[in-house]
């Protein structure tokens, strides 16, 4: 399905490999991570927290639909994919990251795009009274509605979205043993 059918969604800058190598003494898959190179008109949206919902897009195809309302926003969830590989990540996150640095290896750019919502005044009853706050939405809502949205209109998950495909087949088995092997050496076991 292509980003341009998400109306809601902007562009905000590229997947690259970072300017410097690592310096781990721990087994590594890669010298370098990669990071989230932002548009100059969103560096500081892309660090605002924010209810947000992100499509990692190649080609104009989403790849992938995510969310994040964490601190430092978009760009620190970048970061958490873009290191992957150099830590100790999950077999989704270490997947999804993979798949990216294949892509830029294949001369394809890796884009993230995105949409958000932002907080909202909010009263509630508090231990001894009425409390206003500013507070966000739940960011999985609206990954939630885009990611419905491309399987009503395309009758899949963006083939990228492995958890919420639920298929155990839906991972390619090359990213499994990928991540095996590399478990295995940051052990130290192989």
């Amino acid at each position: 399905m292509k980003i341009s059918e998400f109306p809601n969604a902007f562009y905000v800058g590229d997947i690259v490999h970072h300017h410097s190598e690592t310096g781990s003494k721990k087994y590594v898959r890669y010298k370098r991570k990669l990071s989230l190179k932002t548009l100059p008109e969103h560096k500081k949206i892309v660090k605002e927290k924010l209810a947000i919902c992100y499509f990692i897009v190649v080609n104009g195809e989403v790849m992938k639909i995510g969310q994040t309302s964490g601190e430092d926003g978009l760009h620190s969830c970048m970061l958490f994919y873009g290191i992957a590989g150099l830590d100790d990540p999950s077999q989704t996150r270490f997947g999804i990251n993979l798949l990216m640095r294949e892509e830029m290896e294949k001369g394809n750019v890796v884009q993230i795009w995105m949409q958000y919502d932002e907080p909202f005044e909010h009263e509630f009853m508090g231990a001894t009274g009425l409390v206003t706050k500013m507070v966000l939405m739940s960011s999985k809502e609206i990954e939630e509605d885009c990611i419905k949205y491309h399987l009503k209109t395309t009758s899949k998950f963006p083939v990228w979205n492995f958890q919420e495909d639920g298929s155990k087949r839906s991972m390619p088995i090359r990213i499994k043993e990928s991540f095996a092997d590399y478990t295995n050496k940051r052990k130290g076991k192989v």
